[in-house]
């Protein structure tokens, strides 16, 4: 798309004048600031970009794009690589350079101005099955994405007392900074984004970060209630979503004990995410001036999470929980444990609280028939009622939303259905009902 500008019933008139967000489904593309491939270039990787800082724009006009013909590499190891990213500042950062291959006379053959290129990457390829995620978070230690970079992964937790961060993306996840190298003190709450400065950050302007890790992946439907009396007592707000601002939408702000019934949520001192944060995953809080040092809570909003495949492992037996023998469409599917599992059917995703497979994306884990101990779980149509919700830790149990008490465990026994997936009450003496959710990287 040479320009986002088109001719509509023979008039001039602007289709798109620029993009305000993107989101890649597959492949690699260049995007460009102005019209006809020209201004910054941008690398866009698959992957979701809610604003222009996310694609590292120096501002907000994107107006023109190509994809890269770039062949699918087989081993990404191994084979040269058939794309360049050259940057103007060391460390992967500042301007980008897009170089395929070919013979570059002058700095203009590359779209810059002047010949200074500090750092560069290549551009490789992997089977784009969408199996693949990255939670990372990149520090700098100058404002706009320059000077020394570090980063760190989801499985890092770091104290980066010696390195004094200016800027940062975070690539994938969440994550929480602090002012204190233990991973406590003040603490600042970041989604996938792209921050230039420590106050783009809501970080003051001399704010010194000493300690860094990724917000606990969890997978549940999110659910909060706020009281105004210690104890969890008085009147109660619960709610599933974010709330802007307490007073503007009604509510008393003046909070007095908190609960957490599950999911991840970040809590503001004032309004409009503004004040000191507090990261709550689930618990009960029934004195919340005391826990807090604030004595009010003025918003509110769930860390909400990307969607990610993963495979369940029983913590028990080692086997992944799959499909046996495939799906159909309407058609229930076995969900068993096994060492050894068909192509995909062992690929887990979460969406809305239901745990859905990747080979039958409009099915669903449900009980079949009457929900009682033993009752066999299968992948049943998402349209049956009542519809099944499920949620879960990294480690630890699968626990039913619609049947509180019940989790998913195995059979067991001798019987030809031992390895049968089941719903059973939760017990601290059945290892079989601990599983392992383990994301596909």
């Amino acid at each position: 798309m040479k320009d986002f500008m088109t001719r509509v019933d023979r008039q001039q008139g602007a289709f798109m004048y620029s993009v305000g967000s993107l989101k890649v489904r597959g492949g690699i593309w260049v995007g460009y600031e102005k019209e006809g491939y020209r201004g910054h270039q941008y690398l866009l990787e698959e992957g979701e970009y809610h604003d222009w800082r996310v694609w590292g724009g120096s501002n907000s006009e994107l107006r023109s794009v190509r994809v890269l013909q770039a062949r699918l590499l087989k081993n990404c190891v191994d084979t040269p690589p058939p794309r360049w990213v050259a940057y103007s500042h060391v460390d992967f950062s500042g301007n980008q350079y897009i170089l395929e291959k070919g013979f570059y006379s002058t700095s203009a053959d590359w779209g810059s101005r002047d010949t200074r290129i500090c750092s560069v990457q290549p551009v490789r390829l992997a089977p784009a099955d969408g199996n693949r995620t990255r939670n990372e978070i990149l520090l700098y230690s100058e404002p706009d994405y320059k000077g020394e970079c570090r980063i760190f992964n989801y499985k890092e937790e770091a104290a980066t007392e010696e390195f004094q961060t200016k800027s940062c993306r975070v690539v994938g996840g969440s994550w929480v900074l602090y002012e204190n190298k233990d991973f406590s003190g003040t603490m600042y709450v970041l989604s996938e984004g792209g921050y230039r400065s420590l106050t783009s950050m809501g970080c003051p302007p001399n704010t010194f970060i000493r300690s860094v890790k990724a917000v606990p992946m969890s997978f549940s439907v999110p659910s909060i209630s706020l009281f105004g009396l210690e104890g969890l007592e008085g009147r109660e707000i619960s709610t599933d979503s974010e709330l802007l601002n307490m007073q503007a939408e009604g509510f008393n702000d003046h909070v007095l004990s908190v609960r957490v019934n599950s999911g991840c949520w970040v809590l503001f001192e004032f309004g409009n995410y503004r004040g000191r944060q507090f990261l709550l995953e689930p618990t009960e809080i029934t004195n919340w001036p005391k826990f807090s040092s604030v004595q009010t809570i003025g918003s509110l909003y769930p860390v909400r999470q990307k969607r990610h495949f993963f495979r369940i492992r029983n913590a028990d037996s080692h086997h992944l929980m799959s499909i046996q023998g495939g799906v159909e469409e309407l058609k229930s599917g076995r969900v068993v444990v096994t060492p050894e599992a068909e192509p995909m059917s062992d690929i887990w995703f979460y969406q809305d609280g239901q745990i859905k497979n990747k080979l039958s994306p409009i099915m669903s884990l449900q009980v079949m028939g009457n929900v009682e101990p033993g009752a066999k779980l299968v992948l049943w149509n998402v349209t049956r009622q009542p519809s099944q919700t499920w949620m879960a830790q990294m480690r630890g149990r699968l626990s039913s939303i619609t049947y509180p008490g019940m989790v998913v465990d195995v059979k067991g026994g001798q019987s030809y259905d031992k390895d049968h997936v089941v719903i059973m009450p939760e017990s601290d003496e059945r290892l079989s009902q601990q599983w392992e959710i383990v994301l596909i990287n």
